[in-house]
């Protein structure tokens, strides 16, 4: 039984270490431009073992990817949101999108790699999944409209501008928190949820109908 134990303990610990390591690879340098070896050199395991534990380099890469889709959605709590009045939604879901980027720290840069290279590794299920995300935004949207605190706007274009912020602040995080270490930063290095909030208020300020109603 001790072996076993033992046994399942380390295909955990290397299953992660190359998840780990791929992530970090793909969310800099994409799909297409990261190799086997190179995994394998970051982690010191044999590049064989990729295919045991996920099949292929296009099955690591999947499971990476839903591994992070998944952090960030857990994260999201469409009662506690609906709980607070309409005009703090946006903020609110903000700092949910920023703490599941920092759950899932490779999930942006992969993102923006998939989206660059025009291979579309993302399986159809992760896209559906993070739809989920725009379904939450619009929905927001919609129910501020209705409560006539916000005015008319295009909930996709809401999304687009949120989700389009927070992404860039974090696949540019490493670049930040590198010119800090080294004391050539001219400006705060933002806290993630503070910057998260920040855009969403800005958002949700921006939306406010001329005439709003109470919140609700």
């Amino acid at each position: 039984m001790a072996r076993t134990n033992r046994k399942s303990r380390d295909a955990a610990a290397s299953r992660a270490a190359l998840m780990d390591a791929a992530g970090r690879l793909f969310a800099r340098r994409g799909f297409s431009a990261t190799s086997l070896d190179m995994i394998a050199a970051e982690t010191g395991l044999n590049k064989a073992m990729v295919a045991y534990y996920f099949g292929s380099k296009t099955g690591l890469y999947q499971s990476v990817l839903d591994a992070g889709v998944s952090k960030l959605l857990e994260r999201v709590d469409i009662d506690a949101l609906e709980a607070s009045p309409p005009a703090r939604r946006l903020p609110a879901f903000a700092r949910v999108l920023a703490r599941g980027f920092e759950a899932a720290p490779y999930l942006p840069g992969m993102l923006v790699q998939d989206y660059l290279s025009g291979t579309q590794q993302m399986r159809p299920e992760a896209a559906a999944s993070l739809a989920r995300n725009f379904e939450v935004t619009r929905a927001i949207v919609e129910r501020g409209q209705m409560a006539g605190v916000f005015r008319e706007a295009d909930p996709h274009q809401v999304h687009l501008t949120l989700v389009g912020a927070l992404v860039f602040f974090s696949i540019t995080r490493p670049f930040r928190n590198k010119m800090q270490s080294e004391g050539r930063l001219p400006f705060t290095n933002p806290d993630p949820e503070e910057f998260a909030e920040f855009v969403g208020e800005m958002l949700a300020r921006g939306l406010v109908a001329e005439n709003p109603s109470e919140p609700g």
